[in-house]
Parts: C-alpha cells; sequence; structure tokens
C-alpha cells in the first residue's frame, strides 16, 4: 500500500509538472482543472516544487471579487538540456541547449567528414557537448540531461542506435551508456523524426490537435503518430518507419539491402541518385557539381523550367501521396504535418502530394484530410530531443499491481 501511495504521488507531480510546461503561466486552480486532481494534491505538489525551485510564482489574475490568484511558470533557471539532432545523407550534427522553459539559449552544427566512421562521430559528438556546456556556462548540476534524435533503427528503451546507413561501422553503437560514463547525467535517445515532430508540436502547433500525423522529409522519410496528445513509440521505438515499408518489391534497390521501399521512390537519396542518372542519359551531368541536393534545392531548379528535376519531383511526391493515404487509411487520423521545409508550402510539389492523397482515399475522407506543410527550422531541429529531456525530468511512474 505504502508503495502504490508513493507511485500515486508521484504520478500526479509528472502530470503537474508536464501541464506547467505545456500550459504557463498557470493558476492553482486551472492547474485543478487541467489535470483533474484535488486541489489539496496540487497545494502539495507546487509547494514541493517551489521549495526544489523548478516553479517560480510570477505575476497575479485580475481579480473580479476576492484575492488575486497568483499565476505558476517554469523557472527558466531551475535546469537545462542538451539536444542533438543527427542527420546522416548530410553527415551533419545540430547541437541546442534550452533552459527549462524550452528555450533554445545556444546552438551550433557541425559537420563531419564523408568518411567518418561510427567512432569519429561519437569522439566530436563529445567534444561539441562538452564545449556547448562550457560556452553556454552552465554547470554540470544544472544540466537535466542530453537527447539525441537519431536516424536509422535504435533500441530506445536499452539506449541503443541499432544501425545508421550510410556511417561505417555504425551497428549497436551504446550511446546512452557512452555519454552518460562520460557527462553523468541521463541520456535519452530518439528516432529523429519522432523529435521533430515533437519540437514542431511545442513550438508551432495549438493544443487543440491531439491526433496527428508527422511526414519528415530528410535523406530518407519517416514518420511520427500522434494519437490523443501522445507519441506512438511502438516496441523499441520505431513507429512510423514509412521510409522502408514496401511500394513495390521488384522496384530499385534501397539502401537497406531490400527492393521497392518508399525511400528508393521518393526519399532525397533516390531523388540524387535519380537525378544522376538522368544528366549522364541527357549529357548534362557535371561531376564537378555532384553533391547532396534537397528537396528544396531540386524545387529551386524546377521552378526555373529544368525538366528533369519536374519529373524527379513529381515522381517523389505521388509516391509520397500515396504513402500518406495509406498512413490516413490505417489510423484514421486525418491531419498531416509535412515537416523538413517550411518554405515549401506553396509548392507544386506539395499540390501534387495533395492530390495523390485525395485521389488515392477512400469515398467519405477525401474533403476531410488536412495536409499541411510544418513551420520547423533546421536550426530547431534540436528542440524535440531537449523537450525530450526536459519531459523526463520527473520520469514517468508506472504501476505494477499484482493479483
Amino acid at each position: 500500500m505504502k508503495n502504490t501511495t508513493r507511485v500515486l504521488k508521484e504520478a500526479n507531480k509528472y502530470l503537474i509538472m508536464q501541464t506547467i510546461l505545456q500550459y504557463q503561466p498557470l493558476t492553482i486552480e486551472e492547474i485543478v482543472r487541467r489535470t483533474m486532481v484535488s486541489r489539496p494534491t496540487v497545494l502539495e505538489v507546487i509547494k514541493e516544487l517551489q521549495e526544489n525551485n523548478y516553479i517560480i510564482k510570477e505575476g497575479q489574475v485580475k481579480s473580479t471579487g476576492g484575492r488575486p490568484a497568483d499565476l505558476i511558470l517554469i523557472n527558466a533557471e531551475a535546469c537545462y538540456a542538451i539536444g542533438v539532432d543527427l542527420e546522416f545523407a548530410i553527415h551533419t550534427a545540430r547541437l541546442a541547449v534550452t533552459n527549462a522553459a524550452r528555450k533554445i539559449v545556444g546552438s551550433k552544427e557541425i559537420h563531419f567528414e564523408d568518411d567518418a566512421d561510427a567512432e569519429m562521430i561519437m569522439k566530436s559528438l563529445i567534444d561539441e557537448i562538452d564545449s556547448m556546456v562550457r560556452q553556454t556556462g552552465i554547470s554540470m548540476d544544472q544540466l537535466a540531461g542530453i537527447g539525441l534524435g537519431l536516424p536509422g533503427n535504435v533500441d530506445e528503451p536499452n539506449g541503443i542506435s541499432i544501425h545508421i546507413e550510410r556511417i561505417r561501422n555504425w551497428d549497436d553503437i551504446h550511446v546512452r551508456d557512452i555519454l552518460e560514463e562520460k557527462f553523468h547525467v541521463p541520456v535519452y535517445i530518439k528516432n529523429d523524426v519522432h523529435l521533430l515532430a515533437e519540437a514542431e508540436r511545442e513550438k508551432y502547433m495549438s493544443s487543440d490537435i491531439q491526433d496527428f500525423l508527422y511526414i519528415g522529409l530528410r535523406s530518407g522519410i519517416g514518420s511520427a503518430i500522434f494519437y490523443h496528445g501522445h507519441a506512438l513509440d511502438g516496441r523499441q521505438g520505431n513507429a512510423g518507419f514509412i521510409g522502408h515499408t514496401t511500394v513495390n518489391p521488384e522496384g530499385p534497390l534501397c539502401s537497406c539491402g531490400r527492393h521497392g521501399c518508399l525511400d528508393a521512390f521518393a526519399s532525397e537519396i533516390a531523388m540524387n541518385k535519380e537525378y544522376k542518372a538522368r544528366c549522364i542519359k541527357a549529357g548534362t551531368y557535371n561531376a564537378e557539381e555532384e553533391r547532396h541536393r534537397t528537396v528544396l534545392d531540386f524545387i529551386d531548379k524546377a521552378e526555373k523550367g529544368e525538366e528533369i528535376s519536374c519529373q524527379i519531383l513529381k515522381q517523389s511526391a505521388f509516391y509520397i501521396g500515396i504513402a500518406v493515404a495509406n498512413m490516413i487509411k490505417t489510423l484514421e487520423v486525418t491531419t498531416v504535418i509535412i515537416g523538413g521545409y517550411p518554405q515549401i508550402k506553396d509548392s507544386e510539389f506539395i499540390k501534387e502530394i495533395k492530390e495523390t492523397a485525395r485521389q488515392y482515399m477512400m469515398r467519405g475522407y477525401e474533403n476531410e484530410i488536412d495536409i499541411r506543410v510544418g513551420s520547423l527550422k533546421q536550426e530547431e531541429y534540436p528542440l524535440g530531443a531537449c523537450c525530450h529531456v526536459l519531459s523526463n525530468i520527473f520520469e514517468k511512474p508506472k504501476l505494477s499491481l499484482k493479483v
């Protein structure tokens, strides 16, 4: 019974903290209403959080009679989080430090050599994280943790990055153990697109949107699924791995070693491969200009009239549109955010995705789906990892009942 009481107390503390994080500033009565926790319990938790310097009272609500109510919000200087977003195709890592109020107070972008292997990249990340701590002037006692958004397969519960394509020797890297041994703070890893979706939700989405699909356009294509306000992680943290769902088993070879994945038809890697092949065939290929081109680059070329880019974008948008339609039909979630490049909102590429998705929808849903482009900027990519760290300030308790 004593253990049950302790777990329930921690659960209430977790719920109240997350509510303040999401909706601050709040009055006591607003916290009671949003959490549906009893007022005496809320007062007890608020007292403890204030004593531990996690929250502060700042300002008051104008009274309509009686004593004005205090406004409660997170103490921004109570702790800090470091977030890392790793994008393998362009060998880039983006780092950010946020305060407890989830405001970015320091950031940087670093690039690795194209032939960098797992050991070199991990060493570089350790050096850059150490540098970020020193540059921002925070002490390790103030650091709540480090979060990393990683592409490829992850084993989130055990903190292991199972495999990242295009990085030599990146197999079964115990990221959490390596970084916790170095920095002595909690370390969390998560699917990169899941964290992009979390950052989009935190910074740009209305809190009343509880169910949505997030499609991340990166070097590969990933997705995140939110239902009733919570992300669907899956067994190991890879739910929504649509880039490697099979579109056509007789299609082109994918980087995963199988044929006909969505990535093999529609990802940036596939677009670059197809672009090179078509340019060679047309006699316009220039080896000196070869580099990884993004969706934004192809759209820019298409808008300037380059026919090859137009064709490649049309093919990619067609297959992404089908994937979106399949996800909507499978999950019956009709709000879809396409993240990666806010600048492509009014492009023909997005129009083609929308048109294809509606074309392949079931009858009765064509006019209900809401496909929009996300607003998250590249420099904000690590924000999701920071938010994930801060959401774990109080680990969500799990209550086991033995019958």
